[in-house]
């Protein structure tokens, strides 16, 4: 590259839903989108005129009803004659943006290049009027979802991601490294504890309860006995449904420079490496522990960063199903194979542990805000290492850190950043 490419700038919606949560009731698209933008050129005390470009995510025009996201936007972020444009790998888009906007930086045509993602979940607009939503079932917001894989040759109805993305790769860690079921069962306990745990202390998660008050709130005493109860039935066997996403509103935003040291009132971050890999379903053989689009991603972004597994202090993985904590970590090399299940159980994956991961609350704790949320990932991790990430905030800041995400279909990106004072 010509130039070095660096986060300055953060920002970060709370997510929810804008049909009831106050921090969002009411807003539309280009509210949600506006306010984690300037949010993060707030951070990176950076304003609209300095910035030569943006990018913007989303997903599911059926419920922004804008399809030019960036000519329309382009007015609410004083961002007018600027370069833009809208882009989508699903639920991995804002990973993604940091590659696309590095190459921009990195080829010498931009300095500071805005990327934001938004989506609505919850509801759609009422006759076009964003100002007035209903709500909307989960079985149409599936149906619109998956128009990720592929219906005209391949599949004749709604595809059961519940089993292809939870339950078979769960059956398949179980069988591969010899857990029983009851093992299983535990360690899944012992994860999503652990996501709600993180989320409950973070203001920008969905979820404010940990598992145990969740429990004492059905009238459990005991929150793995909860776990096991009628109140957390099997999704798709052996998932249960906590171990699954929480679907939810939300926007986040970041900007990327080529020159940090103007921007100095924060730790720049800067990109040291990214890949992405693309795959049509099957996503993985006999194995179903391991994706070779992940696989790929990850042994290039290391390449490109120069790094190895050993040198990572901080993993955020996708996990739309939990299980994908254990088996990407592996993946990623964060862990030996067939071991971060006992890492889970014995706490070494909490902010306090010595193998963090995922600590800002996942994608069923922060809330599944597919074009935003792996946004805000980014946005938890960039805090992390600044110091700055609240009471989830590590010991020691990280120096070292790589974000991996799936966009349904699927398509993975992994990037690799480094604090860089």
């Amino acid at each position: 590259m010509v130039q070095k490419a660096s986060i300055v700038g953060v920002g970060c919606t709370k997510f929810g839903s804008v049909l009831t949560d106050p921090e969002l009731k009411g807003l539309t698209f280009q509210e949600m989108v506006a306010e984690a933008a300037f949010e993060a050129m707030d951070d990176a005390g950076i304003t609209p005129d300095e910035i030569d470009a943006f990018y913007v995510g989303n997903m599911l025009a059926h419920t922004s009803q804008v399809y030019s996201h960036a000519t329309l936007l382009s007015d609410w972020l004083g961002l007018r004659f600027k370069g833009g444009f809208h882009f989508d790998t699903a639920c991995s888009t804002t990973n993604t943006g940091i590659g696309i906007a590095s190459n921009s930086i990195g080829s010498g045509k931009y300095k500071n290049v805005l990327v934001v993602g938004g989506e609505i979940l919850s509801s759609v607009p009422e006759n076009y009027n964003q100002l007035t939503r209903k709500g909307i079932d989960a079985q149409t917001l599936w149906g619109w979802t998956d128009f990720g894989v592929d219906h005209v040759y391949a599949y004749h109805h709604s595809y059961d991601v519940a089993s292809a993305y939870g339950a078979i790769p769960t059956m398949g860690y179980m069988k591969k490294y010899g857990l029983s079921f009851e093992q299983m069962d535990e360690t899944m306990y012992y994860v999503n504890k652990a996501v709600r745990m993180h989320a409950s202390l973070n203001p920008k998660a969905m979820i404010r309860q940990d598992l145990e008050a969740l429990a004492r709130s059905k009238g459990y005493k005991d929150s793995y006995e909860f776990w096991k109860s009628k109140h957390n039935p099997f999704f798709a066997w052996p998932t249960r449904l906590l171990s699954a996403l929480n679907t939810a509103d939300g926007a986040s935003a970041y900007v990327i420079s080529g020159e940090p040291k103007k921007y100095d009132k924060k730790t720049p971050v800067e990109v040291k490496g990214f890949h992405w890999t693309t795959s049509n379903y099957p996503w993985y053989g006999t194995d179903s522990t391991t994706m070779p689009q992940d696989v790929i991603a990850f042994r290039e972004a290391y390449k490109m960063a120069g790094i190895q597994p050993k040198d990572i202090d901080y993993l955020y993985v996708h996990d739309c199903m939990q299980i994908h904590q254990l088996e990407v970590s592996e993946i990623a090399g964060y862990f030996p194979k067939g071991q971060s299940w006992k890492a889970f159980i014995e706490g070494r994956t909490t902010y306090k542990g010595d193998k963090p991961l995922n600590t800002s609350g996942g994608r069923h704790g922060v809330g599944h805000a597919f074009e935003a949320s792996a946004g805000s990932e980014t946005y938890h991790i960039v805090k992390q290492m600044r110091g700055e990430a609240g009471k989830v905030q590590f010991s020691t800041k990280p120096k070292i850190a790589v974000q991996h995400n799936h966009g349904y279909g699927m398509h993975t990106a992994v990037t690799v950043l480094e604090r860089g004072d």
